[in-house]
């Protein structure tokens, strides 16, 4: 890859993969964002970086805001509404949908190499025959039927216009940068606060990585992976989501009270042995090996440092 473009590149994924691909070497980067900050524009992360602003809703009109014609590889991380409500809104996400698929023809028009899709482990939940009996899912998968939409599109898109298309699926992302509410932070904002949290019973399998193992495995996907294939982005050796807990809480010293089995397990939850999680290794050698307690000290040293307490 000598010269690649990004969207979403002011985002939690985007911002770590453009600071690997810069550590890398020998690559120049174009950054699509809609909202360039000040805060972003000084940023060292984006030194050197050419900054673009479009709206993902705008993304019919990147082949006019971007004059190059000899990009090797198109990364898409641009996604509305990955948290919160917002996960719920079929306007969102669907609209998600169309300008990835738009951001596919414009990759096209100008003529990239290859196309990576980022996309979600939420995605495995809906690879089923239309007649098949309909399951009570909850709303926010919403969210993964729109990125495996789009995945799916895309792919087809791609085939017709004879470009590349590979898919990077990640499961649940934490580390430094992240200030959502995903399980590491919640385990370390109520340790923070000595407070007890309250928890499903947690016996269903549960996976994570850490966003080091994330963007190397965006990268290897995006430099070995196979035309028109889809990887898993995770672990092979999974924990339920009780002992992933309690190995989070062993690795802060933590002694809070979890209060396990007052919220039920959930019906829908992914079941991971329909994942195919070696594929990422067979093809590229690739596994997912951060040390788990050093990824969860430097989450915990960064939020801590980041919100007042």
């Amino acid at each position: 890859m000598k010269k690649i473009l990004i969207t979403g590149a002011t985002g939690f994924i985007g911002r770590n993969l453009i600071e690997r691909l810069k550590r890398n070497g020998g690559v120049e980067i174009i950054a699509v964002d809609r909202n360039w900050r000040s805060s972003d524009t000084d940023n060292s992360i984006f030194d050197g970086v050419e900054k673009v602003e479009l709206n993902a809703s705008d993304f019919c009109h990147l082949t006019e805001r971007i004059k190059h014609r000899d990009i090797d590889t198109f990364f898409h991380l641009a996604w509305s509404g990955v948290n919160g409500t917002d996960k719920k809104d079929y306007r969102i996400q669907l609209s998600n949908s169309m300008a990835a698929c738009e951001a596919v023809e414009s990759a096209a028009e100008m003529g990239c190499n290859r196309f990576v899709f980022v996309g979600s482990a939420d995605e495995y939940e809906f690879d089923e025959m239309p007649d098949a009996r309909f399951h009570p899912y909850s709303h926010s998968k919403i969210y993964g039927i729109s990125k495996y939409a789009a995945e799916v599109i895309g792919k087809i898109m791609a085939s017709k216009s004879e470009i590349e298309f590979v898919s990077a699926l990640l499961t649940l992302t934490y580390g430094c940068g992240n200030r959502t509410n995903v399980l590491p932070n919640m385990i370390i904002r109520n340790t923070l606060a000595n407070k007890p949290i309250s928890l499903i019973k947690g016996d269903n399998y549960f996976d994570m990585i850490y966003i080091d193992e994330a963007v190397k495995g965006i990268i290897t996907v995006a430099e070995q992976g196979i035309d028109k294939e889809s990887y898993y982005i995770g672990h092979d050796d999974l924990k339920t989501f009780k002992n992933t807990v309690l190995d989070i809480c062993r690795a802060l010293g933590s002694s809070i009270e979890l209060r396990f089995g007052e919220y039920p397990d959930v019906d829908d939850a992914l079941d991971y042995s329909k994942i195919d999680r070696t594929k990422l290794y067979r093809d590229t050698g690739y596994v997912c090996d951060y040390p788990f307690e050093k990824g969860i000290r430097q989450t915990y040293d960064w939020l801590k440092n980041v919100e007042s307490w």
